[in-house]
C-alpha cells in the first residue's frame, strides 16, 4: 500500500511539473517526464495496469478532456474494474477525436452488467465503425455471441484498496451511529422536503415520515446531511475548474491542488452517503419483507394519491413560470448557441435552479443528446458567465425544498451530477445565502 501512495505521490508531482511550464518538457532532454507520454507510451505496449496511474492523475486534473478519459476508461475497462468510476470515464470520453473502439469498451461495461441487448448494439457500433483490422484484433464477434446466450464472461466490479478502506470506515461510522443512542431530531429543511427514497423495486418513499423504522430514520439523517456537504463541494469543485480555465499557468498550479483535493473529500462524502443510506434501505427491506399483502397495498395506493397531488402542483408552477424565461432550442444536431434574453426584476429576488453543465466550449455529443432527451419534459436555460463559461439549468423556484425536489428529479432523468445553484437578481450568489435570504 505505502509503495502504491509513493508512485502516485511521485506520478502527482511529475504531473505538477508538468503544469509549471510547457517549455520545459518541450525539450527532448526531459520528455521522458512527460507524464501523458509515458502514459500514452504504456498503452500503445498493452501495459495498461503501469498506464492506469498516469491517466488517472491526469483525468482529476483535466476532468472533461475526452482523449484522457478514452485512455483512462479503455485501462480500466483492459484490467477488468467495471466500477462507476469508469462509467463516469467513459461518457466523458466521447468527442470528436474519440476512437470507434470506445463502442467496444462501453459495451463490455454493458456486457459486465448482464445488460446483453445493450451490450450487442454497442459491439455491432464498433464492427460497423471500426477498421476491420482493429475489430479483427478484438473478440467482438465472440462476445457477440456470448450477449446472444446471455452469458456474462466478465468477473464482478474489483475494489481496489482505498475503496476497501473507505467502505470499512464507512461501515464503521455507521454501526457508531446505530451504537450510539440519540434522541430522534428531523432537520427542518428535510422534515417538509420531498426525498425520493427506493426501498425495493415497487416501494419508494416521499417523505421522511414514511419510513416505518426509527434507526433507519436515524441513519438515513446521517446520510441526508453528508449529501448537503457533498452537494455544496461539488459546487465548489466546479467553480474551481471554471476558474481554472481562465487562470494563469502559476495559478493553475494552486488550482490543481485544490481541485484534486476537493475530489477526495467528495470522494469520501458520497462514498458515506451511500453507505448510510444502504444500511437505511437495508431496515425498511427487513420491514416490508415480513408486512402483509394489505399493508403494502394501502402504502402504495397512499403514495400515489401524494404522487398526483406533487404532479398537480407542478403543472401550475410550471404554467406560471411560462414567461420567466426564454427556452432553449435544442435541435437534432447542436445545442442552440443564442443566450436567452431574461428581464431581470428591479426588485430583490432570490431564485434556485437546478445546474445541470458548465463548459467552456461546445459540449460532448453524448451530452447534447442527454440535454434534447431531457428538453422534452423540462425547459433548458442557458447563459454565459463573465468567464466565458456557457451553464445550463433547468427550473426557476423561489423554495429551496422544491429546488432539492427538482434536483433528485433530474438526476434520476440522467443528469447524475445535477445540483441546486441560487441567483439574486440574475446574479449567481452562495446557496447558504440565498437560503438565509429566503428564510
Amino acid at each position: 500500500m505505502r509503495e502504491i501512495q509513493k508512485y502516485s505521490s511521485l506520478t502527482s508531482l511529475i504531473l505538477l511539473l508538468f503544469i509549471c511550464g510547457n517549455s520545459f518538457f518541450a525539450q527532448n532532454a526531459f520528455a521522458q517526464n512527460d507524464p501523458e507520454a509515458i502514459a500514452k507510451e504504456h498503452f500503445e505496449l498493452g501495459k495498461y495496469e503501469e498506464a492506469l496511474p498516469f491517466f488517472k492523475d491526469l483525468v482529476n486534473l483535466y476532468p472533461k478532456d475526452p482523449m484522457l478519459n478514452y485512455y483512462y476508461a479503455a485501462c480500466l475497462v483492459e484490467t477488468k474494474q467495471f466500477t462507476e468510476e469508469v462509467k463516469t470515464a467513459i461518457q466523458n470520453a466521447y468527442g470528436d477525436e474519440t476512437p470507434a473502439k470506445i463502442f467496444y469498451y462501453q459495451a463490455q461495461i454493458f456486457h459486465a452488467e448482464d445488460n446483453f441487448e445493450q451490450a450487442a448494439s454497442l459491439y455491432q457500433q464498433f464492427a460497423d465503425k471500426a477498421k476491420r483490422k482493429v475489430v479483427k484484433n478484438t473478440k467482438t464477434e465472440e462476445l457477440l455471441k456470448l450477449c446472444e446466450q446471455n452469458i456474462n464472461p466478465f468477473p464482478k466490479p474489483k475494489v481496489d484498496e482505498v475503496t476497501k478502506e473507505t467502505a470499512e470506515e464507512d461501515t464503521t461510522w455507521v454501526e457508531e451511529v446505530m451504537e450510539v443512542e440519540k434522541p430522534l431530531e428531523i432537520p427542518s429543511d428535510l422534515k417538509n422536503s420531498l426525498i425520493y427514497f427506493h426501498v425495493t423495486p415497487t416501494i419508494h418513499y416521499l417523505k421522511i415520515n414514511h419510513f416505518k423504522n426509527e434507526a433507519s430514520i436515524q441513519l438515513f439523517i446521517e446520510g441526508w446531511q453528508i449529501e448537503q456537504e457533498l452537494n455544496t463541494s461539488l459546487e465548489e469543485t466546479n467553480n474551481l475548474r471554471n476558474d481554472y480555465a481562465t487562470a494563469s499557468e502559476n495559478e493553475k498550479i494552486a488550482l490543481a491542488e485544490q481541485i484534486l483535493q476537493l475530489e477526495k473529500e467528495t470522494y469520501t462524502l458520497n462514498q458515506q452517503v451511500q453507505q448510510f443510506y444502504l444500511s437505511a434501505k437495508e431496515k425498511e427491506i427487513a420491514y416490508w419483507d415480513k408486512a402483509n399483502p394489505i399493508e403494502m397495498s394501502d402504502f402504495k395506493r397512499k403514495i400515489s394519491i401524494l404522487e398526483d397531488s406533487i404532479a398537480n402542483v407542478k403543472m401550475k408552477v410550471e404554467i406560471e413560470e411560462t414567461g420567466v424565461a426564454v427556452p432553449v432550442e435544442l435541435p437534432e444536431e447542436r445545442i442552440e448557441t443564442v443566450v436567452p434574453d431574461v428581464t431581470q426584476p428591479t426588485t430583490d429576488q432570490v431564485v434556485y435552479k437546478i445546474q445541470i453543465g458548465a463548459y467552456k466550449k461546445s459540449p460532448p455529443q453524448w451530452v447534447q443528446n442527454l440535454y434534447k432527451k431531457l428538453s422534452v419534459i423540462r425547459r433548458i436555460d442557458k447563459y454565459t458567465d463573465e468567464k466565458g463559461v456557457t451553464v445550463y439549468t433547468v427550473g426557476e423556484l423561489s423554495s429551496f425544498e422544491d429546488a432539492l425536489l427538482m434536483q433528485a428529479q433530474v438526476r434520476q432523468e440522467g443528469v447524475k451530477d445535477a445540483f441546486v445553484a441560487a441567483y439574486k437578481n440574475g446574479e449567481r450568489i452562495p446557496v447558504k445565502e440565498a437560503r438565509e435570504l429566503t428564510n
